[in-house]
């Protein structure tokens, strides 16, 4: 279908520019103007581009066969580098005539009835033009808004032909062969951007923006990474191969199902995509970071030495890394012993990262035996929730508070309800905000939980049974 569209207009733009040409040659000959002459051979060649084109056009419709599994679209490329070819070879004939007249001399006879004929094609080379590039857009054709371009340019060359014409009537012939040369500048541009077109084409140079890809890609829910995005083809038949990475515990029929929703929208988003190729991979975390590392392995040396470690923190300088930490002993130990444990730590430490330049422990004790909490009285621990959570979220946003009391002091869940369209990066920042003010107020609260969720929720039933109750804790406790 598209190609027999494509085929309509090249016909019907054939006929057009065989007028134009045929009128620009018999004022050209019958006024030995070297201008019209040279823009005549323009047209006449927008005409052999058509029948070009609708050869190429020809070959490009044949299905995909085994020598060609991705099917003849190029051959339309092919058609178009044929085309930029013969528009070079067009101006070097035209400056073998630039030369002569220069060399040999002459004059152009120009009447008034020839020069109303080329002033005539303007406005058919100007409705050529705007047809051809509509329909090149709407089909997507590379041929036909190569054509219009080319075609296009004729509006300039005829331009200059008129005013080589008047010149030439107005008794400065010498002016002919400069504005010929002009037309021979016209010609080369066309040419010189039509090959260099199709050459992107057929050396499979990338025929969609890979950021667009990303883009698309990563707009499907399960996809955590895409890369080595590659394309390439005609802008009416692009092909798109990308890698998407996805969790790893994802069941294969998942996987399939998120790649064939990618190929989906790849297609109905880019215009010109008819297939797109999807390679799975599983998402790996990135790597953690220098600190992140040392912290974890510092607090498994301290597990190893029987020792606490809180209050963990660290400056990286272009020496290395000085940090601090809080080691907790036995509150049983002698201080001599407290501090054979922590110089033990430090030496542990030292060996077991090269750039950490400096270790300072602050040593305190450690209770032995479970301790027994401090008890809030729970209307004090609700009302102060509650306080918190308003202060934080605003006036009317604390739902449910729950309170677990054990041997250890008191758990505690708060539901906070807020706009559903808030970023959730920042609600997370303030239920930490919730959590740390609590803490600072009855440090012997032993889990705090901030379930954060939209305020269309409250309108359901409150947070029970099995999907907010925590288990029992210590079941024996008051």
């Amino acid at each position: 279908m598209y190609q027999r569209q494509v085929q309509r207009v090249l016909w019907r733009v054939l006929a057009a520019n065989l007028a134009v040409a045929a009128i620009k040659l018999f004022v050209g000959l019958q006024a030995s103007a070297l201008s019209a002459l040279a823009d005549a051979f323009h047209s006449g060649l927008d005409a052999s581009a058509n029948i070009i084109g609708l050869v190429g056009i020809a070959l490009a419709s044949r299905p995909p066969d085994p020598n060609h599994p991705y099917g003849h679209q190029k051959y339309e490329a092919v058609a178009t580098l044929i085309l930029g070819t013969f528009l070079l070879m067009a101006s070097l004939e035209v400056i073998r005539g630039v030369i002569e007249r220069l060399l040999v001399g002459g004059q152009p006879e120009v009447s008034p009835p020839m020069f109303a004929l080329v002033l005539a094609t303007l406005p058919i080379n100007f409705l050529i033009s705007r047809y051809e590039a509509r329909q090149g857009e709407r089909l997507h054709s590379s041929i036909l808004l190569a054509d219009a371009m080319h075609t296009r340019s004729d509006l300039f060359v005829t331009l200059s032909v008129l005013a080589s014409l008047a010149a030439a009537r107005a008794g400065l012939p010498w002016l002919d062969p400069l504005v010929a040369l002009a037309v021979i500048g016209v010609i080369l541009a066309a040419g010189l951007r039509i090959l260099r077109s199709t050459t992107l084409v057929l050396t499979d140079s990338a025929a969609v923006d890979p950021k667009e890809v990303e883009r698309i890609a990563m707009a499907v829910p399960g996809v955590r990474a895409v890369h080595r995005v590659r394309s390439r083809g005609t802008p009416d038949a692009t092909y798109v191969d990308l890698h998407l990475r996805v969790d790893p515990a994802m069941s294969t029929e998942q996987a399939h199902a998120i790649a064939t929703e990618v190929e989906e929208r790849l297609k109905t988003s880019l215009p010109g995509v008819v297939d797109a190729v999807v390679h799975i991979e599983p998402w790996r975390p990135p790597p953690p970071s220098e600190w992140e590392a040392m912290a974890v392995r510092l607090r498994a040396l301290a597990d190893g030495l029987g020792l606490g470690v809180h209050e963990l923190h660290g400056v990286e300088t272009s020496e290395g890394y000085h940090i601090g930490l809080h080691v907790e002993v036995d509150e049983g130990l002698s201080v001599e012993e407290a501090h054979a444990r922590a110089t033990e730590l430090e030496r542990r430490a030292r060996a077991a990262f090269p750039r950490l330049r400096s270790i300072s422990t602050h040593i305190e004790p450690r209770a032995r035996g479970p301790r027994r909490a401090q008890r809030e009285p729970p209307v004090a621990l609700e009302a102060a929730a509650r306080a918190a959570v308003e202060a934080v979220f605003g006036p009317g946003t604390c739902g449910e508070v729950r309170l677990y009391p054990h041997a250890q002091g008191h758990d505690l869940t708060v539901t906070c309800r807020v706009a559903g369209e808030m970023p959730l990066g920042e609600a997370h920042r303030r239920a930490e905000a919730v959590e740390q003010r609590l803490r600072q107020q009855f440090p012997d609260l032993h889990h705090i939980i901030i379930h954060v969720e939209p305020a269309a929720e409250a309108s359901k039933p409150p947070m029970g049974g099995s999907d907010h109750d925590l288990p029992s804790l210590h079941p024996g406790d008051p």
